[in-house]
């Protein structure tokens, strides 16, 4: 794949179209380690940058340490760049604690590429705020979805499972039980400091 305009949306069109068949593209590229951990740098670089001069469009009231992260940008690509190596670490994780196939390496291009998709969606969110605030709100809802969606398509190619939709259930799963052992850990520190 070039890195130019055209190739990109060519690229992007045919993730949307078949991101299974995008997803084996990508992994049949065979992209070194270091290329992918560039791309995901500057992937996450961008969409904290775009997410701040979101928050400076749209201020809105938050909790206060929440308010305190979200000011910086630093802070807040940090915070991103963060979830982001968690969620890479999960996509290969899982996936291979279910069976799967996947190399780290190819988990770490599928999410760069993701990524990219969400930060251009990111983009266009932001400009949309400026001109049109309700359906920046809706574009919101639909990264979320488009996110979704590319994530159980792509895992599922990464690792050779049959079924988006059970690796969607898989993710969700995860997620939950992530957020459960989250809030564990919450109210053990909380209720020891009391």
């Amino acid at each position: 794949m070039q890195l130019d305009v055209n190739s990109l949306a060519t690229a992007a069109r045919a993730t949307l179209q078949n991101p299974r068949a995008a997803a084996r593209t990508l992994i049949n590229m065979d992209i070194p380690v270091a290329a992918g951990w560039a791309a995901v740098a500057l992937m996450v670089i961008c969409s904290g940058l775009l997410s701040s001069v979101a928050l400076l469009l749209t201020p809105m009231e938050m909790d206060p340490a929440m308010a305190m992260m979200m000011q910086s940008p630093f802070r807040l690509v940090a915070l991103q760049g963060l979830v982001l190596v968690v969620a890479l670490m999960l996509v290969h994780g899982v996936g291979r604690f279910f069976g799967g196939v996947g190399r780290f390496s190819d988990a770490l291009v599928l999410v760069a590429w993701i990524e990219f998709l969400l930060t251009f969606l990111q983009l266009v969110q932001v400009v949309l705020l400026l001109v049109l605030p309700p359906v920046a709100e809706a574009l919101g809802l639909v990264g979320i979805v488009l996110f979704l969606w590319l994530l159980s398509n792509f895992v599922a190619e990464l690792h050779g499972f049959a079924s988006a939709a059970k690796v969607f259930g898989a993710i969700i799963a995860t997620v939950l039980a992530i957020s459960f052992a989250m809030a564990l850990v919450a109210v053990g520190v909380l209720g020891a400091g009391a």
